[in-house]
């Protein structure tokens, strides 16, 4: 619960506050990231991908074989609601959170940057009228 309540704490504290950063938020994507040769990957561990949430919105966690990178997208949202990345070790309990956090500006989709998951997992978060929900690790 520990790490869960500090993610949603920092997710709210974002929300409520322009301009604040999480401690461990990473907005820029890695340099050697590509969006080249998208897939939504499907074997997913503890969840699935991607996420429709109650009220509609769709979490997805997308990758690429070619740069071995993945970003987080949300689509049929509105402006407000944010997107971001979650990465670790596959044997590790804590993971980096908020990688490339982003709200939607305008329309109904947005992307994060991409981020290396070579040797790690990943999985895509987003929030929505205040509830977080997030995919499997991939």
């Amino acid at each position: 619960m520990g790490t869960h309540f500090r993610r949603l704490s920092c997710a709210l504290g974002v929300v409520a506050v322009v301009g604040v950063l999480c401690p461990a938020a990473s907005f820029a994507g890695d340099p050697d990231c590509s969006q080249e040769g998208p897939f939504t990957p499907f074997e997913t561990i503890d969840g699935d991908n991607p996420v429709t949430m109650q009220n509609g919105r769709v979490v997805e966690l997308r990758a690429s074989n070619t740069s071995k990178c993945a970003w987080g997208r949300i689509s049929y949202g509105t402006p407000g609601e944010e997107i971001w990345t979650d990465r670790k070790d596959p044997s590790a309990n804590q993971h980096e959170g908020f990688l490339g956090y982003t709200r939607i500006d305008s329309g109904s989709a947005k992307y994060t940057e991409a981020f290396k998951n070579d040797g790690k997992v990943m999985r895509a978060c987003g929030s929505s009228q205040g509830v977080i929900e997030c995919t499997g690790w991939f």
